[in-house]
């Protein structure tokens, strides 16, 4: 891997690319996590929306993972990714600044706001993968841990700010109309990126061309053959059916069953999000004292059963959101603490050659059961309500991390960091 452009031992505090990189990605998060309070209360308040059509606005948003990622995995060993981060946040700047034009207009409907979900996160199912693929040629290989560790801080830091802004937002300017301020965001990370002076390498030339879906099978053999990348995507894609699932019906118990205010509701969000920048915090410590193995694995049980803690929230505002407080805290310390090392491990044990179609690959199967869990949980919630639905949710939460734990992904130790072949270098091994 080239890394003539990445920074000495000094640290990342002195790598100038890195922090414009890290920038721009705190506001677009803070505006994105805006948008993610915003645009299902734009369906629930203001288009009187269903369990049922939130299902169908959750899938529309998350199925282009599905359409576009394997495709973009093959395209991006070939191109260089930093065009691609720019074009992507430019287009969603567009395509979310139709949503408050819409609704001055008095034109905002549903299959709108369908249309709308759906072509951003297009170019966001593209922009994630650019950016992971990205990031191991801007900093060294032993410094991907803290990346990714001040990167998950970013995505904490503004899950902590965002949510309560948009509570705010939402009161003040109404839902579609507070997401202007996501559209804005997107701008900033867009110029954030264009000023990088880092020059990326051409990508390698591929010994040899085969066709697209040749080169999308070769990423998906790299994964599921290596017994470590295997049991993670396996894992996480069970994780998200069901934590989407959840996600997917939290607002609608919030402002309905519970009868909490968007404000309120935004300020839980919040608290949730300070125990994922806990998480961030402890990480690296977490990972040096137990392996990154056991981490991974007791990261994600921590976050399943603390879901438990959403269809237990009953009764006064107060008792009910310091319940859903506690559960949202203790969840996003454990999702912070496993995204931490389940990015370092990838980024450590996949070859350059495949890393951007590796990449796809897991994102195709994990991210891919987010729109099936939208889908799940609005037809659940419209047909058992929205508690007993949620029952069923985290009852299949932990089942499926009580399984993680048993995988071979445990006995992964911290040795994966050092200089040593990757995968897709020399054909993968079984982990001890």
């Amino acid at each position: 891997m080239a890394m003539t452009d990445a920074p000495r031992p000094a640290g990342l505090w002195r790598h100038g690319d890195f922090l414009k990189l890290w920038g721009g990605e705190t506001v677009s998060q803070v505006g994105a996590q805006i948008t993610l309070l915003a645009l299902p209360l734009t369906a629930i308040i203001t288009l009187r929306a269903t369990p049922e059509q939130l299902g169908l606005l959750t899938a529309a948003q998350y199925a282009p993972v599905l359409l576009i990622t394997l495709f973009a995995g093959v395209w991006l060993d070939t191109h260089r990714k930093r065009p691609a981060l720019l074009a992507a946040n430019l287009g969603r700047a567009v395509l979310l600044g139709l949503v408050p034009l819409l609704y001055a207009l008095d034109a905002l409907t549903m299959p709108a706001l369908y249309g709308i979900a759906f072509l951003s996160g297009l170019l966001t199912a593209f922009f994630d993968v650019a950016y992971v693929v990205y990031l191991p040629s801007l900093v060294s290989r032993d410094q991907l841990v803290e990346a990714n560790s001040r990167l998950e801080a970013t995505y904490s830091i503004a899950s902590i700010g965002g949510p309560g802004l948009g509570g705010l937002l939402i009161q003040w300017l109404t839902a579609p109309v507070s997401i202007v301020v996501n559209a804005v965001s997107y701008l900033v990370a867009a110029a954030s990126v264009a000023v990088i002076r880092h020059r990326e390498p051409p990508p390698a030339a591929p010994e040899r061309r085969g066709s697209t879906w040749a080169e999308i099978r070769e990423g998906l053999a790299a994964t599921v053959r290596d017994p470590r990348l295997r049991s993670l995507a396996a894992g996480a894609a069970w994780f998200n059916l069901f934590e989407q699932y959840v996600l997917t019906l939290y607002l609608l118990y919030g402002v309905r069953d519970l009868g909490l205010t968007t404000s309120l509701l935004g300020t839980i969000l919040a608290v949730g999000s300070v125990g994922a920048l806990a998480g961030t915090l402890v990480a690296n410590r977490a990972g040096r004292s137990l392996g990154v193995g056991r981490t991974l694995v007791w990261s994600m049980l921590l976050s399943c059963a603390a879901l438990g803690l959403v269809p237990a929230a009953d009764g006064p505002q107060l008792v009910a959101g310091t319940i859903l407080a506690a559960g949202l805290f203790l969840y996003g310390l454990g999702l912070a603490v496993f995204n931490v090392h389940s990015l370092s491990l990838r980024g450590a044990i996949v070859s350059e050659r495949l890393l951007g179609r590796v990449t796809a690959t897991y994102r195709f199967l994990v991210f891919g059961t987010i729109p099936l869990g939208g889908l799940l949980g609005g037809l659940l919630g419209g047909l058992l309500g929205v508690r007993a639905a949620l029952v069923i949710a985290v009852a299949a939460l932990v089942a499926g991390g009580v399984a993680f734990a048993f995988t071979r992904i445990r006995a992964v130790g911290n040795e994966v960091f050092q200089a040593r072949p990757r995968a897709g270098e020399e054909e993968p091994c079984s982990v001890d």
